[in-house]
């Protein structure tokens, strides 16, 4: 079974979990807050992992969610890593390009790997640009997804998840839906 580890540095990444709860019960999900962790048994489809700054990341797959530069591991990440990077923070994608992480990009540019193509208060399209080769070795095709919800996410956040939610691959929990509704 192939399952995710999530990785956020700090806490304020409280709504990035949120989001991810928001998956229609379709997947199973592991909040934790440590400086290490072994997970033997049956494993969850996601772990969330928050913490201070994480001194090397060993597991099989690893998404590292990157605000900023300051958020990467300091010791070596496995080579089944990916960062989602917001593409706002120059320094963050060149840090992530010295380091070889491969990156999928959240941002409001044409270029970004996830971006929006609309925002309201109260409804968001969130477009995947190019394919992307998920950690099951399937590949999630472009889309575009309306999302609604009563609040509105922080764009980074929302695009984070989707992104997160498509390297589940064949379980992905986005897969087949017409629109996404959050409940945050």
């Amino acid at each position: 079974m192939i399952f995710l580890v999530v990785v956020a540095a700090k806490d304020p990444d409280k709504q990035l979990f949120k989001l991810l709860q928001c998956h229609g019960g379709r997947i199973s999900l592991l909040n934790v807050r440590t400086l290490s962790a072994k997970l033997e048994g049956e494993t969850p489809d996601l772990v969330f992992a928050t913490g201070p700054r994480f001194p090397r990341l060993s597991c099989e797959n690893a998404v590292l969610i990157l605000r900023n530069g300051r958020e990467l591991p300091v010791g070596p990440v496995n080579r089944h890593a990916i960062a989602i990077l917001n593409s706002s923070d120059p320094r963050t994608l060149k840090q992530a390009a010295s380091r070889h992480l491969p990156a999928l990009t959240c941002g409001r540019l044409s270029s970004d790997t996830f971006t929006l193509s609309s925002l309201t208060l109260d409804s968001a399209v969130i477009s995947l640009q190019r394919p992307v080769h998920t950690f099951d070795g399937s590949t999630v095709e472009p889309f575009e997804l309306p999302a609604a919800f009563s609040f509105p996410p922080d764009p980074f956040c929302l695009l984070a998840c989707a992104a997160i939610f498509c390297l589940l691959g064949k379980k992905n929990p986005l897969a087949g839906l017409s629109r996404w509704h959050l409940s945050l």
